[in-house]
């Protein structure tokens, strides 16, 4: 697929320049030298615009490295930039190698990215890794421009129409969000994480979730757990926290038996904080003590559980002290 920058497709392209070389065999070039020069050119753009995505196949430069290795390659690369400011390609695999070593890495890499894209650095993984990391820095504009231009290139990505998505939906852009959850369901009609977040993207937008969760209930117990989450979500966030805790509670219960389920967290944050809400304190202890398994620095969950379980501490010393006194007769 041909990046944004360029023009025709991959075939036209080479056919083009192929026919532009054998067009000068008139002007007294060996035909032995235009093969030659035909075979250079095929290699280098086959080998520039079949780099696959993260996600697909594979991700040059950063699949095989470990940590100590991905830190002496950058280092490397880092003295190539610094003779020459303009390599591009050392910009481009510094940023990339970058993005691999986390969050805290993400800003370096940023400006290796542009610094390449400034340059005329013309790989569409450049819009991949720029949209993820300026989603990363809460730059949601800037991530949602990098991820259209990445799907103008392949508009059928599922990961990165995904990613869009979910991004309208953060940022409170819910009717583009529904669209766009409308238009990826009709590639995938069965895809659960699209059913899902097609409901969730409905009720915010204050459409009835009803129709796609009667259609997700019917995909199976996957299917049924995800319904219940999202219902006590649903339910939660109306305030309506009587009624959040029955689907919540199931669907924290039934969650470790799904591993791709990437919302505990929050699950057993809604969870904990109905039944704070509701006076239940061993509900509430329950669940913060899990909370707290998944997210150890939460200082709010830890404040709250050491809170609740003095006054348990405190209470069932009372009780005791109730206990040991004689009955009035």
């Amino acid at each position: 697929m041909k990046c944004e920058s360029e023009k025709g497709s991959l075939p036209g392209k080479l056919s083009a320049l192929i026919s532009a070389v054998i067009g000068r065999s008139g002007y007294g070039t060996p035909l032995w030298l235009l093969a030659v020069f035909v075979f250079i050119v095929a290699y280098a753009v086959f080998s520039r615009e079949t780099t696959t995505l993260p996600g697909g196949s594979g991700a040059a430069w950063t699949s095989s490295l470990g940590d100590g290795r991905l830190d002496a390659r950058i280092s490397r690369l880092a003295e190539r930039i610094r003779d020459n400011p303009n390599d591009i390609q050392a910009l481009l695999e510094s940023g990339i190698l970058k993005f691999r070593k986390g969050p805290g890495s993400y800003v370096d890499a940023i400006s290796d990215l542009e610094s390449a894209r400034s340059r005329g650095a013309a790989d569409v993984r450049i819009f991949y890794y720029l949209g993820r990391m300026y989603q990363a820095e809460g730059l949601y504009d800037f991530a949602l421009e990098e991820y259209q231009r990445l799907l103008n290139n392949r508009p059928d990505d599922f990961e990165v129409r995904m990613l869009a998505a979910k991004l309208l939906f953060a940022s409170g852009r819910y009717p583009k969000a529904v669209r766009e959850y409308e238009a990826i369901s009709e590639s995938h009609p069965d895809d659960i994480l699209v059913l899902e977040n097609l409901a969730l993207s409905r009720w915010k937008n204050k459409q009835d979730p009803g129709p796609v969760l009667e259609k997700l209930a019917a995909k199976g117990r996957a299917a049924e757990f995800r319904v219940r989450y999202i219902s006590g979500r649903i339910a939660y966030e109306n305030k309506d926290y009587r009624a959040a805790v029955p689907p919540l509670s199931r669907a924290a219960a039934e969650s470790a038996g799904y591993p791709d389920f990437t919302d505990r967290a929050l699950l057993y944050r809604m969870l904990g904080d109905s039944y704070v809400r509701l006076r239940s304190d061993p509900g509430a202890i329950f669940a913060l003590t899990e909370l707290l398994k998944l997210e150890p620095d939460n200082d709010d969950a830890r404040s709250q559980l050491a809170r609740l379980m003095k006054a348990r501490r405190r209470a069932a010393r009372e009780n005791a002290a109730k206990a040991k006194r004689p009955a009035k007769k």
